[in-house]
């Protein structure tokens, strides 16, 4: 069996449906397909085209749940129909039948509990199982959803579920990077990330695969594979397996800096001496657990990121 994950850019043209279904074709196993809402802001059905539809809602939280669970609803819905179009056993599973069960946190839910057996009976009925991401229930049998980017949280309870060592999620890069303050194109990704280096880096707000995601991976010792949707032989792998560099990632929010290490104080020493030749003024460091944050100046902003890339991570530029 494989368990993957399609993210909402994948299946945004006639072409990448086509390509998505090719990728579904090529696992010779059963494959669960969890499934984010269809492109990106002005797509029709996508997340954020719906909250802007209703800036201003009336909505109560209840109504707002259900209206926001158009999106992945829509998604599975029409990937099943085009997976049954080319005669591939195919069933796109309500939320209901998934038999997720949250509290009732609208807008951010938080699974209590599941039932193994309702999955298991689904699968062993298709080839293709496919769920929509980010919905679950409440024990009233109300919508609730999960939070934004949760899909990915589903791909891994639905790993925990199954017993499955390790769940891939298509996107559209090809994996993890140190930045996305440099164009990623020159920039090699990472193979290889520990679970906790990948929390440092969603704690400097780049977080490319959801937070609660990871947590729930580390928790039950599942690989996290992100892979792009337009294939090729790039991955990074989120595991136990750590990447052994002292910085992890930059991010650049607010005129601040933020620096992903588990070494601050050697980091915050070596950057000071290099930004004191270079006439570099910053303001203050303020240290955390898993990474060191500075503002500056504002016209430095770019002799900075240059500085972080050359002194930590020039091997990893093209």
């Amino acid at each position: 069996m494989k368990i993957i994950k399609f993210g909402g850019t994948s299946l945004q043209t006639p072409t990448l449906v086509n390509n998505a279904i090719e990728i579904i074709k090529s696992y010779q196993d059963k494959v669960v397909v969890i499934i984010s809402a269809i492109g990106r802001k002005g797509f029709p059905y996508s997340t954020d085209t719906l909250i802007d539809l209703l800036k201003g809602s009336y909505l109560s939280n209840k109504e707002m749940d259900r209206y926001l669970s158009i999106g992945e609803t829509y998604a599975s819905l029409i990937l099943s129909n085009e997976l049954n179009k080319r005669h591939i056993n195919s069933y796109s599973a309500s939320y209901r039948e998934v038999g997720f069960t949250c509290d009732k946190s609208y807008q951010k839910g938080e699974i209590v509990s599941y039932q193994k057996d309702k999955v298991k009976q689904l699968i062993n009925k298709y080839q293709v199982l496919v769920i929509p991401g980010f919905i679950s229930k409440s024990n009233e049998g109300e919508v609730i959803t999960l939070g934004r980017g949760t899909s990915d949280y589903s791909v891994v309870l639905l790993g925990k579920i199954l017993e499955q060592n390790e769940v891939i999620l298509f996107k559209d890069v090809d994996g993890i990077y140190p930045t996305i303050q440099y164009p990623l194109t020159k920039l090699k990704n990472y193979q290889n990330l520990s679970y906790e280096e990948s929390l440092a880096l969603c704690n400097i707000s780049y977080e490319v695969i959801n937070k609660k995601a990871i947590l729930e991976a580390k928790e039950q010792n599942i690989k996290l594979i992100i892979k792009n949707f337009i294939l090729n032989d790039k991955q990074t792998i989120i595991s136990n397996i750590s990447s052994e560099r002292k910085v992890l990632g930059f991010n650049l929010i607010n005129n601040q800096y933020l620096i992903a290490t588990f070494l601050q104080n050697e980091v915050k020493e070596e950057l000071d001496i290099i930004f004191k030749k270079n006439h570099i003024f910053i303001k203050n460091y303020e240290i955390y657990d898993d990474y060191l944050a500075f503002s500056f100046n504002k016209s430095q902003s770019l002799l900075i990121r240059q500085i972080i890339l050359s002194v930590y991570f020039k091997d990893m530029i093209n």
